[in-house]
């Protein structure tokens, strides 16, 4: 795989800033209390729609610059797949941490905890990611 491909870079940035956007949709909610109209709705439905936007193209790029020079169709199965792996990551994340925290009081907590989760280990791996995505001169300065 081609970690230093542009499209990798940019799937992966797309993959942190989407991770950064849920949990800034958490403090948005945790600053507000819950609250459920208004500039904090607004803001938070906002936050919602962009990471969701971010972390789907973000795993999908990065499926398909795994997948460079495939056939395009092993590349498009490629992209769902990328899809599907979001679904999954957010689903298994969220049922960890829902285990983990139980009842909590302010039910919003709750009910965001799987949220904030997923996006902080997205955004973590993409970072990560972007990270090994560095120039080799750059990791050759490093080791030396």
């Amino acid at each position: 795989m081609n970690t230093s491909s542009k499209l990798f870079r940019l799937s992966a940035i797309a993959l942190a800033i989407g991770g950064a956007c849920w949990v800034l949709k958490f403090v948005v909610i945790a600053a507000t209390d819950g609250a459920v109209s208004g500039l904090p709705l607004t803001a938070a439905s906002v936050l919602y729609i962009g990471a969701v936007s971010l972390m789907a193209f973000g795993m999908a790029g990065l499926a398909v610059a795994a997948l460079a020079r495939r056939h395009v169709a092993i590349r498009v199965v490629g992209a769902v797949g990328g899809l599907v792996a979001w679904v999954l990551t957010y689903m298994v994340v969220e049922g960890i941490a829902q285990a983990l925290t139980g009842n909590t009081d302010p039910a919003w907590l709750g009910e965001e905890i799987g949220i904030v989760a997923t996006g902080a280990v997205l955004m973590t791996l993409g970072l990560l990611l972007l990270r090994s995505s560095a120039s080799p001169t750059r990791n050759l300065a490093r080791a030396v």
